[in-house]
């Protein structure tokens, strides 16, 4: 079941007086048309969210006077309906998909009766308009696997056995309730806000980085942010392609000297050593090891003498040409 219009008509006597309270003159039974809605309620929605019941008890205070809209457009113009009073309506003979008792948080709203609400009243008696989701804001939003508020399970995945879900607690505001086409929870359907700081979009790897080290838990891309994300991606790929060029030849120029340099130390040794360094004590310990080579490595003229030229030099009369 979704969030649906419960039932419809003129309100009794008694109830006007809470309507009185938000019109600019008393209205009479006969001018308005009442209908009572689900707003939301306790069990786990198509997004892996759900309310408690402490948080649903809140919402129905801070739901009271609150507008009723179409399509969550915050427009004077589709404004349709305004809510005059709130319960919530607990049925213990019914369980959420959680083992808890289930709970529904109903309200009581009215829309005057005019040429220009007729039609808006008669989608509502003839079921066109019938589901409905809610805006609102919550304080607290914790991890059903480990009751943290920033983790890395992922809702709607499964933990030993236990699917993850985010469980929503300490409303501290309500906006609205809108009559939409789909609704996100599969009985109420809830379109939700959090009193979080607004996540910022995101257009670069370094965007992403700075969200890592507040422990934030997702991020928002735009079509735009996403193409310079792929771009920034494409060049970043590159550029390590060459770097990892380079550190490769750090190696063998390494491997090279060390063979020269220190020739007890085996390549596999050699490789043991350079695999953890960073590209800067590569290239210092290539330098390094490219002097001790070269002070062990004395260049000798082809046609010098023996015995450091101590001994007569050789005929080359046979090499000139």
């Amino acid at each position: 079941m979704n969030g649906w219009i419960q039932k419809n008509g003129q309100p009794e006597k008694d109830v006007m007086e809470r309507i009185n309270r938000y019109t600019r003159r008393p209205y009479k039974a006969e001018e308005v048309y009442t209908f009572s809605v689900v707003l939301c309620d306790n069990e786990v929605d198509r997004d892996f969210e759900c309310f408690t019941t402490k948080a649903l008890e809140k919402l129905a205070a801070l739901f009271v006077g609150k507008t009723g809209i179409l399509d969550h457009d915050h427009s004077t113009r589709n404004q349709a309906a305004r809510i005059y009073d709130t319960a919530v309506k607990v049925f213990p003979e019914k369980t959420t998909s959680r083992g808890e008792v289930y709970a529904q948080l109903t309200a009581q709203a009215y829309v005057p009766k005019t040429a220009e609400t007729e039609s808006f009243i008669q989608s509502i008696d003839s079921g066109i308009r019938k589901e409905v989701s809610v805006g609102c804001a919550v304080e607290k939003r914790t991890c059903s696997i480990c009751g943290g508020e920033n983790c890395t399970h992922i809702p709607g995945k499964l933990y030993s056995g236990e699917r993850c879900v985010r469980i929503l607690d300490e409303p501290v505001d309500a906006y609205e309730f809108s009559f939409v086409a789909v609704p996100a929870q599969r009985a109420a359907g809830v379109t939700k806000q959090f009193a979080r700081k607004p996540k910022k979009e995101v257009c670069s790897v370094e965007d992403i980085l700075k969200r890592l080290e507040t422990e934030e838990d997702s991020v928002t891309v735009s079509g735009a942010g996403f193409a310079a994300l792929k771009a920034e991606l494409k060049t970043l790929k590159m550029r390590a392609e060459w770097g990892e060029r380079y550190r490769e030849s750090l190696c063998g120029r390494i491997r090279k000297y060390s063979a020269v340099a220190q020739p007890q130390f085996s390549r596999g040794l050699t490789d043991s050593i350079v695999k953890h360094l960073s590209v800067q004590e590569l290239e210092e310990m290539a330098d390094a090891l490219g002097k001790m080579a070269e002070s062990r490595m004395p260049v000798t003229p082809q046609l010098a003498g023996r015995n450091n030229g101590t001994e007569k030099a050789a005929d080359d009369r046979a090499f000139c040409i």
